[in-house]
């Protein structure tokens, strides 16, 4: 009988990022397939994620440090995770393989002794918004066997790093978590936007391509929600800070176009979990949509252009059929995401 496989995750804080709810989500799943799996970060915060945030919020950090976590909330689970003093010897137990998830991960990893795993570092986005570019890519030429989650972190490890010893796995999608009304409402304009501090995320070309929309629609209804404080517009919208999941569910639901205009994203879960709800996609072409974009399912726009993003929602707002179509043919792309199969590849990879 094959003894049960012992993987541990190392994530380098507990606060919410897509990075962080995929992590969970592979916890979920090994762990229901009856392996022994431990998420493990450090109290104390790196100092490279306390270096760039602002006082007051560094502050807060520092304070969660004498209340570590023992669980993170993902969707109606909690996922327990594990504080250590620090990713080191003294701290992570032996296992069979163990998993960086961020960069800072990495360099620690590569310093614990056989005993605590087979070293993978699962890179899910090229992290230079955090650190000093060097230091990132420094961590990407350690002895760690890699694992990527799209084409484009493949291509980059490949000829920037040389790495070619690696494995893409791509990210899949919560079916059950997120999924269309029973009636969607497609002749009422309605928007919905992902907002962020990170200038990568394009938060500021989707406000000014809406800025430029609303000037044609003024009744139009805009929704915005995210993590940062309310971004600064010259329109009138609705804004929802960190929602918990069943009201993020419903802005998805109720909305009719969602913009995804990042500069690079690493896949881009609000995208595929915005299509699964069955909203028309105006997106720029980085992350997962050169992966899912089939020509019918979404608009295309240009990175860092607003008024090629504001040309997609016009385009859909003038035409409801096929903002009705688009949204039917996303809806049908992400049902190929699937997470069991994610988790299956990655099992397969890792006993390799």
């Amino acid at each position: 009988m094959r003894k049960k496989l012992r993987i541990s995750f190392i994530i380098p804080f507990t606060y919410k990022t897509g990075g962080i709810a995929v992590v969970l989500e592979y916890y979920r799943q090994l762990a229901n397939m009856g392996y022994e799996v431990n998420i493990f970060y450090p109290q104390l915060p790196y100092s490279v994620y306390l270096n760039s945030v602002p006082l007051r919020e560094k502050i807060s950090l520092l304070l969660q440090a004498l209340r570590p976590k023992r669980a993170i909330p993902h969707f109606s689970e909690d996922i327990p995770v594990k504080p250590v003093v620090k990713i080191s010897n003294v701290f992570i137990p032996a296992a069979d393989v163990i998993i960086a998830t961020a960069w800072p991960t990495a360099y620690d990893v590569a310093k614990l002794s056989p005993e605590k795993g087979r070293k993978f570092y699962f890179v899910q986005g090229y992290e230079i918004w955090h650190g000093r570019v060097d230091e990132v890519d420094n961590s990407y030429r350690l002895p760690l066997n890699i694992i990527t989650i799209a084409p484009w972190l493949t291509n980059l490890m490949k000829s920037k790093f040389n790495r070619n010893d690696l494995t893409e796995i791509h990210s899949g999608i919560r079916l059950d978590k997120f999924y269309p009304p029973d009636t969607k409402i497609f002749d009422k304009p309605s928007i919905l936007l992902l907002a962020s501090d990170l200038e990568l995320k394009g938060t500021r070309d989707a406000i000014n391509a809406l800025t430029i929309v609303k000037e044609r629609y003024p009744r139009l209804e805009i929704k915005i929600f995210g993590m940062c404080a309310r971004p600064t517009t010259t329109f009138d919208f609705e804004y929802h800070k960190d929602p918990p999941y069943e009201k993020l569910l419903s802005l998805y639901q109720d909305a009719a176009i969602f913009i995804f205009p990042s500069h690079k994203d690493g896949w881009g879960l609000t995208a595929i979990e915005a299509m699964a709800c069955k909203c028309a996609l105006v997106a720029t072409c980085v992350g997962c949509i050169p992966i899912i974009n089939n020509g019918e399912n979404m608009i295309l726009a240009e990175v860092k252009n607003p008024s090629s993003i504001a040309a997609g929602v016009i385009k859909l707002l003038e035409d409801t059929v096929l903002t009705e179509n688009i949204a039917l043919q996303g809806l049908k792309s992400v049902q190929e995401l699937d997470w069991s199969k994610s988790a299956r590849m990655l099992l397969e990879h890792i006993r390799a």
